[in-house]
């Protein structure tokens, strides 16, 4: 089920365009990044990855929901075996691999082979997974398209304070438990303290303590999602009610 569920996602995400928009986007990153002095390239990349392909899933997770709804897929929930908990994992997947295939090429071209790519995978993986959940979570009630992106907005620019303190702006400490700074540091720790692909950097504990911070933001902000989803949708469903976009 849970296969056949991301393939679908997948092909839904390749037929509205989702591949293509990411492959353009990644080109221009690149192109950016090779242009920035190689010592500025890290603290640069991480930043890129966070706010676009880490972040991904929290726009486009609230399109796809409603493409869905105009669609009338969702009403299928109701009249197949599909269960509630592999429809929204597969989404946060499928929205995961472009994520994750997106930053792999920016950092790579832009950094060389020297970044770790398990400990990228990691912040990458735990950053997307949360921020499509709290996407999603602000999505599923939203009456068109116009009022989902406003909502979308306001939490993203609370989420983002914390990039402040990354970079030394606003010494809040703590803002060193939002979701935001520990995926920030898990990226930055990929991009300067990796020491080729499978090698995962120094800094154990820290390192444990914001995976460990961002894995429990994700699931509260799934289980979040999947309440709302539950609520919102599901009890919708049948009404064949459209979105206005």
């Amino acid at each position: 089920m849970m296969k056949q569920l991301l393939k679908q996602d997948v092909l839904f995400q390749f037929r509205h365009g989702f591949y293509y928009v990411y492959a353009f986007v990644t080109f221009v990153y690149i192109l950016i990044l090779l242009l920035i002095p190689l010592e500025y390239r890290g603290f640069w990349s991480t930043l890129i990855i966070f706010t676009d392909p880490g972040t991904l899933g929290f726009f486009f997770i609230g399109t796809i929901i409603m493409l869905e709804r105009n669609q009338q897929l969702l009403q299928y929930l109701f009249i197949t075996p599909i269960k509630l908990l592999p429809f929204l994992l597969s989404k946060m997947i499928s929205l995961f691999i472009i994520a994750w295939i997106t930053s792999v090429l920016i950092v790579y071209t832009a950094l060389g082979m020297s970044v770790s790519l398990l400990h990228l995978t990691l912040g990458v993986l735990l950053c997307s997974l949360f921020f499509t959940a709290a996407g999603l979570a602000i999505s599923v009630d939203s009456p068109s398209l116009n009022h989902f992106m406003f909502r979308a907005i306001v939490l993203m620019l609370l989420l983002y304070i914390p990039i402040l303190n990354y970079i030394g702006w606003l010494p809040w400490k703590f803002l060193e438990v939002m979701p935001s700074y520990s995926a920030l540091y898990l990226l930055d720790g990929a991009m300067s303290g990796g020491n080729g692909l499978l090698s995962f950097p120094a800094g154990g504990t820290t390192i444990i303590v914001h995976t460990g911070l961002l894995a429990l933001w994700g699931a509260v902000g799934f289980y979040i999602a999947y309440i709302r989803f539950n609520r919102y949708i599901l009890s919708n469903t049948g009404e064949h009610k459209e979105i206005s976009v």
